[in-house]
C-alpha cells in the first residue's frame, strides 16, 4: 500500500501502524465457534457501544427502530466492553474508536467503518503557542523537548514554569491507530508523564495546568468542559476542526469509528440490515461529533476492504 510521504515517514519513526491487516483472524477454540450469539430475552438487535461513538449513533439506531418496528437493546461503555461483548457473543453489533487489533478480528466478524474524528491536540488556555508540527508534538510527548521555550515559536521563556507537562491516556495499546500514531507504544513516552484513566481527567489535568499538552476528540473537549477548558493546537498547520483537510489526509491524528456484524452462522438478518443502513446514513450525524462519513474518506481515495477502511490516500 502506497502511503503520504508523511504517514509514511511516521510509520518507519516514532509512530505506529495505522491499521491492521484486514485478512488477519484470532484463532478461538471449538466451544466458541459452536457458541451462538446471545441477547436479551424479546430483543432483535443488541448493539455495544464505546462511550465516544455511542451519543453519534444512538440517535440514528432509535430513528430505524421506530420506523421498521425493530426492538433493540443499547449498551455504553469503552471500547473494552465493547470488544468483550464480541468476544464473549452478546452483541449482534459493536462499536469501537480505534481500529481493529489482530485479537478483534474474530471468525465470522466483519467490520464497517463510518467515519473518523479528529484528535486534537490540547493545551491550557494561557499557552500563547498556536501551532506544532508533528515532530515537535512527538518531541514534546516523548520529552526530548523538555520545555516550551524549546519551540522558537512558542514565545515562552526559559525557566522551571515553562518546563513540559505531557498527559496521554493509553487505552487500547493492543490496537493500532488513535493515539499510537502520535508514539507507538508507551515506552516512547516521557518519563515524567502523567497518564489519566478517563476522558474527563484529560481535560481536568489538562485545563489546570498551564505547562499542560494532553489530546481528545473535540465533540468530547466540549462535552466535558465542566471539567476546564483547554485550547486545541493546530497540528502540521491544520486546524483540527478542518474536516476537508481530514478527509485528505492532512491532519496525522485521528480516530476511527467503526461497527461490526456477524456473518455465517451467526449472522442476524435484521442487524446486518440495519449495519447497512447506519453504513449508508453515517452523513447523517450530528456534525458536532466531528465524524468525517466513510463517503467523504472514499472521494478522497482511503483505502477500504469492503467497508472497513484499511488505509491513507495514496
Amino acid at each position: 500500500m502506497m502511503l503520504r510521504p508523511d504517514f509514511a515517514r511516521a510509520e518507519a519513526t516514532l509512530g505506529g501502524r495505522p491499521f491492521s491487516r484486514p485478512d488477519e483472524t484470532a484463532d478461538m477454540p471449538a466451544a466458541w465457534l459452536g457458541k451462538a450469539v446471545q441477547r436479551p430475552e424479546g430483543v432483535d438487535v443488541a448493539l455495544a457501544l464505546d462511550q465516544q461513538l455511542y451519543p453519534a449513533v444512538v440517535p440514528l439506531v432509535q430513528r430505524y427502530a421506530r420506523e421498521t418496528g425493530l426492538k433493540v437493546a443499547l449498551q455504553e461503555g469503552t471500547c473494552g466492553i465493547a470488544a468483550g461483548a464480541l468476544a464473549e457473543k452478546t452483541a449482534d453489533i459493536t462499536g469501537m474508536c480505534c481500529p481493529p487489533g489482530p485479537l478483534d478480528r474474530l471468525p465470522g466478524v466483519r467490520y464497517h467503518t463510518l467515519g473518523i474524528a479528529a484528535l486534537a491536540l490540547i493545551v491550557n488556555p494561557v499557552n500563547p503557542l498556536r501551532s506544532v508540527s508533528l515532530d515537535e508534538a512527538r518531541s514534546l510527548f516523548s520529552g526530548k523537548a523538555r520545555s516550551w521555550a524549546d519551540l522558537p515559536t512558542s514565545g515562552i521563556k526559559p525557566g522551571a514554569a515553562a518546563e513540559v507537562q505531557a498527559v496521554a491516556r493509553l487505552h487500547c495499546k493492543g490496537r493500532p491507530g488513535h493515539w499510537r500514531l502520535l508514539l507507538d507504544n508507551e515506552s516512547l513516552f516521557s518519563p515524567a508523564l502523567v497518564e489519566v484513566p478517563a476522558i474527563q481527567d484529560m481535560i481536568t489535568e489538562v485545563s489546570r495546568d498551564r505547562a499542560a499538552i494532553g489530546y481528545e476528540t473535540l465533540w468530547h473537549i466540549a462535552d466535558k468542559a465542566k471539567a476546564g477548558t483547554v485550547r486545541p493546537l493546530r497540528l502540521a498547520g491544520v486546524e483540527a476542526t478542518d474536516g476537508e483537510a481530514l478527509a485528505a489526509g492532512r491532519y496525522p491524528l485521528y480516530r476511527v469509528f467503526n461497527i461490526t456484524s456477524w456473518r455465517g452462522g451467526d449472522a442476524n438478518p435484521k442487524a446486518a440490515a440495519l449495519v447497512d443502513w447506519l453504513v449508508q446514513r453515517a452523513t447523517e450525524m450530528d456534525p458536532s461529533y466531528g465524524i468525517v462519513p466513510v463517503s467523504s474518506l472514499r472521494r478522497h481515495g482511503w483505502r477500504f476492504v469492503g467497508d472497513e477502511l484499511v488505509g491513507h490516500p495514496g
